[in-house]
């Protein structure tokens, strides 16, 4: 309905929403939820480099004795180049017990393979020979999916290609090459820099600068990567540097300030890597995950971030947002439909209720029917 947060007919005229809210009360899992998706896109990305029987950090629900012996399962359904895709993999701390993929080519699903009991595959007659083929390079510790991806099978490839955009966040994030990217940029710096800008912050530019690394980091970073350089005095002599990022404020009688950014506060530091990643994304697409977002800064400063991510002119690529976030004005603010809140049960499990399955008003103020416990989702405080 709220065409300002929706990208317009991506599956057959349906909206696709730029960004979703997972919102409850302190431990109730939306921090979970957030951990099991990096967990997924993350065992996507690595399985390639994974070692043979080298054990898969997956958590099982702690609270359940019967829960301890099952396997973690995970399922994406996603669009991409005008099809839909629905990828999902179950995995215990040992191995994969299953995977499978399917696309909608036509109306009805096909599936591209299916990999049950571990290393038994059925591949429904789409290219046998091909697939049977990397199936036996498949270890079973790994994903078969990203090794047909990389032996050249092109269903796989496909579905690969949109795995790399959901991880580009967590592949190669580092602030300071983010700010680097963008600050070699002319025109996406000037609209980093206004952003921060209407956002009320006495930013009048950001630069970076190199800083020697000094004797102690020398030898600190030999013993952390021992053998990535022949010696300590060979770090020293050769000079090498290491990029700071430097925040140049502006005080109301027009005079100049720079400040490391470690040193700033720790709401500038979270407004500034949030727009930096946003702008850095916005051009291609992808997604960001972020717990707690706008812990540290205003509701206001929360609000003009999302209206970032709403901006057909930042976000021309529409990029995805799932965050999770503590503040409930934001029930006001977003779409029902872009809002889970977020409970625990009797057996400590995690819920999620789409606030638009209740009947609301129009004229309804939902933060305050929420705060009345109307909907859930609410801390239960004794005495």
């Amino acid at each position: 309905e709220d065409k300002k947060w929706a990208v317009s007919a991506v599956d057959k005229g349906f909206p696709i929403y730029r960004c979703i809210a997972l919102i409850g009360p302190n431990a109730s899992g939306k921090s979970n939820i957030i951990e099991a998706l990096f967990f997924a896109l993350k065992f996507i990305d690595r399985t390639i480099s994974r070692k043979d029987n080298a054990e898969i950090s997956v958590d099982v629900f702690g609270f359940s004795k019967e829960c301890s012996n099952m396997p973690t399962s995970f399922e994406f359904i996603f669009i991409y180049k005008g099809i839909k895709y629905v990828y999902g993999f179950s995995v215990n701390k040992k191995e994969v017990i299953e995977e499978y993929l399917m696309g909608y080519f036509t109306a009805k699903a096909k599936t591209i393979f299916e990999r049950t009991k571990g290393q038994k595959f059925n591949f429904k007659g789409n290219q046998t020979k091909q697939q049977k083929e990397i199936s036996q390079k498949t270890n079973a510790n790994r994903l078969y999916m990203p090794v047909a991806a990389e032996w050249g099978y092109e269903q796989a490839k496909n579905v690969m290609e949109w795995f790399n955009l959901m991880v580009r966040q967590y592949a190669d994030f580092n602030i300071t090459s983010i700010l680097e990217e963008i600050i070699n940029d002319k025109k996406r710096k000037a609209l980093f820099i206004e952003e921060l800008q209407r956002a009320d912050f006495n930013i009048a530019d950001i630069k970076l600068e190199k800083e020697l690394l000094d004797k102690k980091a020398a030898e600190l970073f030999s013993k952390l990567f021992p053998g990535f350089l022949e010696s300590r005095d060979e770090l020293i002599e050769n000079k090498n540097y290491k990029n700071k990022v430097v925040v140049v404020h502006r005080n109301d009688q027009g005079e100049c300030f720079e400040i490391d950014m470690t040193e700033d506060s720790d709401g500038t530091i979270d407004i500034i890597k949030n727009m930096a990643e946003i702008i850095r994304i916005g051009r291609e697409g992808g997604l960001m995950l972020e717990d707690e977002l706008g812990a540290s800064y205003h509701t206001k400063l929360t609000q003009h971030f999302l209206n970032i991510i709403g901006s057909d002119s930042i976000n021309s690529g529409n990029a995805q947002l799932l965050f999770s976030s503590h503040d409930t004005k934001l029930l006001n603010f977003l779409h029902a439909d872009q809002i889970y809140l977020v409970d625990k049960d009797e057996t400590g499990a995690t819920f999620v209720t789409l606030l638009s399955d209740y009947q609301i008003r129009p004229d309804t103020n939902i933060e305050l029917g929420y705060l009345k416990g109307r909907f859930g989702g609410m801390p239960y405080m004794k005495g």
